[in-house]
């Protein structure tokens, strides 16, 4: 343990040297909504505002996207595109996260409140060659708004059904001739959804703090230096779980009895916690040379689970419940080069250093027969550390013809140390300490093409291929089934794009082919406690996605999307002792199709009105397509009525407008799901001066 608080201390010293060393698309925008931008390129058409203030809220409107949301502020999340997703716990993300070129590590440790954003860009497909961070399905990029040039400040006040209260002010403007600032902070809490009937109160309580400091130092129009700060607190109840209607408990006949069958009501003596801290600092550096830029972003982050307490039996007695603590460093540093994006030939090449480690203990208590029943600790430490070249070129060798070609080349190396012990139930063996070690080297290539058909009208395709590292799970008592291999997949793109010249008319068709080699996903292991990540043998998916963007008349837009898609395994077998043949399964946590629309219309004087819908398929949430753990398909209805002054504005809001049930996220290990959010009515003022 000394050694691994020496090698914490060690990057934290690092960072603080490099910091010396180097220092040496609507207007309900003004309601302090984030802006989002979906889109693939810098061109793209699809241009939208959603009433999004986290990431799984964007499930439907984003065709090829998957969201999970487990319920713990982002621990045990699943967020995926084009059937590449993340394990639970440990393993690399499918969707990668960058926010102020800050990237994030797992999908665990992302925020899980949006701040006020001023883009939010979805690239599809995968990364690689374009950023330190690599994404197998794809990027989000996340950039929150800079320093004005006077001074700005906005205050956004929210107050809603279940008691939401939501504050949110943001401040930003010259400190002196070089120096300008920009500051933002929200507020988040409300009541609790289900009702435990066994304490007699709402456990599922929710509380969210972020504040966001950027401090800019601009001595000349060539040269940017920033320092950044971010912290986000967590204070939530209970994991939003409760017994799936008619789906007997693993924990026998008597347990169900005492279960409600209601997806907002639970019967659990164990009131539940989760409790997560984050924070990021980092400094940038932007150089301008004329010819091209020169970039250099350090940033250290801590995320901390602490602790994250489920009953796992739901049930008013004492019989199995689950306590994790956990924490995770991430240092990254990053050398980037590019050229002006306006010359002939446009490029970026970098180089990208990467060292992350999740370290914890798990306490889970489960019966064993009679009375007795076993409480075992099973203390961890899994690294990952990454070096990586990365490059991309553009260039247009015939009139209307641009072609991008592009590489990255990785080294990642793993470990782990794991032990186990326990209390009560003395007798049952334990596995032995075990420690060990994996590495591999990866080059990802990609190579694209798009051809102007007409001035509005783009034809375009891509091709890659790329991998997901090896790695390490600490939830497994088998050394033989703790390290897991690395995934590959092929990905193939096509599409077309349309632009009309007035900008009221955009569209995009895009239709993909992805192959996945050794899929990473999780498995239960019968007879045991252990949740493992596997390797299934291959995964094919098939999908095409469509936007369209209309602005018929002055005031009316219109924005609508589209996604359909067939992932299933090609070749994969259970982990059960017979070995089931899951071939042609659907691969979970993948909805089979999403889709969404907006309509706003602003009238006179000010007042707007928006209503939007999204829509999701079926979604199977095991890998054996158990109909006791889909959820079919469901659409969700939100609308709002408001008024936009020059300095003041107002808007009441309905979300999930017809009260639509549906689970967000499924657990087959306790015949458990969390149920999505119900109605909500509410009311937003914001102020600008």
């Amino acid at each position: 343990m000394k050694i691994r608080e020496d090698l914490a201390s060690m990057k934290q010293i690092k960072f603080c040297l490099n910091i010396l060393l180097i220092g040496g698309l609507l207007n309900a925008q003004d309601l302090l909504k984030p802006l989002v931008v979906e889109g693939d390129s810098v061109g793209n058409v699809a241009v939208e505002t959603f009433d999004a203030e986290r990431v799984n809220e964007l499930l439907g409107y984003l065709p090829g996207f998957a969201s999970v949301a487990s319920d713990s502020a982002g621990y045990g999340d699943v967020i995926g595109m084009r059937g590449s997703t993340n394990t639970l716990f440990f393993g690399g993300a499918g969707v990668a996260m960058v926010v102020d070129d800050v990237p994030y590590g797992d999908v665990l440790g992302y925020s899980t409140e949006f701040f006020d954003l001023e883009s939010f860009t979805l690239h599809r497909g995968p990364q690689g060659s374009r950023f330190a961070r690599n994404g197998v399905g794809g990027l989000m990029e996340l950039r929150t708004p800079g320093p004005t040039k006077e001074y700005e400040h906005r205050l956004s006040v929210e107050h809603g059904s279940y008691d939401l209260t939501h504050l949110r002010f943001r401040s930003s403007g010259p400190l002196d001739k070089n120096w300008s600032y920009a500051f933002q902070t929200y507020l988040k809490e409300r009541d609790g959804f289900v009702d435990n009937i066994t304490l007699g109160r709402e456990t599922d309580t929710r509380e969210q703090f972020g504040s966001l400091s950027s401090l800019y130092y601009n001595p000349s129009e060539d040269f940017e230096m920033r320092f950044r700060f971010m912290y986000e607190r967590t204070r939530d109840g209970s994991q939003r779980l409760s017994a799936l209607p008619g789906v007997n408990s693993p924990f026998g006949e008597f347990v169900d009895s005492q279960l409600v069958k209601d997806p907002f009501k639970v019967a659990s003596n164990v009131p539940g916690v989760t409790e997560i801290d984050r924070f990021q600092l980092s400094m940038h550096l932007d150089q301008d040379f004329g010819w091209g830029d020169f970039k250099f972003n350090t940033a250290y982050s801590n995320w901390k689970l602490g602790p994250n307490i489920v009953d796992l039996d739901l049930s008013a007695f004492d019989l199995s419940r689950s306590s994790i603590r956990q924490e995770q460093n991430l240092f990254s540093q990053e050398y980037r080069l590019q050229s002006d994006q306006d010359a002939e030939v446009r490029w970026l090449g970098g180089l990208a250093y990467l060292n992350k480690d999740n370290q914890g203990v798990a306490n889970r208590v489960f019966p064993l027969f009679g009375n007795i029943s076993a409480n075992q600790f099973t203390n961890f430490y899994v690294e990952e550390e990454s070096v990586a070249l990365f490059g991309n070129v553009q260039w247009d060798p015939i009139e209307n013809l641009t072609v991008e070609v592009g590489g990255r080349l990785e080294s990642v190396d793993n470990l782990i140390s794991r032990s186990k012990t326990q209390r009560g139930g003395g007798f049952m063996p334990l596995p032995p300490a075990f420690a060990s070690e994996s590495d591999g080297v990866y080059f990802s290539p990609s190579l694209g093409a798009s051809y102007a058909l007409r001035p509005e009208t783009t034809a375009f395709a891509r091709t890659s291929l790329s991998y997901k590292p090896q790695g390490f799970t600490a939830f497994s008592d088998d050394a033989a089934t703790t390290g897991f291999d690395e995934e590959r997949s092929l990905e193939i793109e096509i599409g077309v794009r349309y632009q009309s010249f007035d900008q009221s008319v955009g569209a995009e068709v895009r239709g993909y082919y992805k192959r996945i080699d050794d899929y990473q996903l999780n498995q239960s292991i019968p007879e045991t406690t252990d949740f493992i990540i596997a390797n299934a043998d291959r995964v094919e998916a098939l999908g095409i996605e469509g936007e369209v963007f209309w602005k018929p008349v002055s005031g009316l837009t219109v924005q609508a999307s589209a996604g359909w898609n067939q992932i299933e395994f090609k070749k994969h077998t259970a982990a059960s002792p017979f070995g089931e043949n899951l071939s042609g399964n659907d691969v979970p946590f993948l909805p089979e199709f999403t889709a969404g629309m907006i309509v706003r219309c602003d009238f006179e004087y000010g007042f707007f009105a928006q209503t939007g819908v999204r829509a999701v398929g079926a979604t199977f949430f095991d890998e054996n397509n158990n109909d006791d753990y889909r959820q079919g398909s469901y659409a969700v209805l939100d609308a709002q009525l408001g008024y936009q002054g020059e300095s003041w504005n107002a808007a009441i809001f309905a979300r999930n407008f017809t009260d639509q049930d549906y689970y967000s996220f499924m657990n087959n290990q306790i015949a458990a799901g969390v149920v999505g959010d119900p109605k909500m009515y509410g009311v937003r003022v914001g102020l600008e001066f």
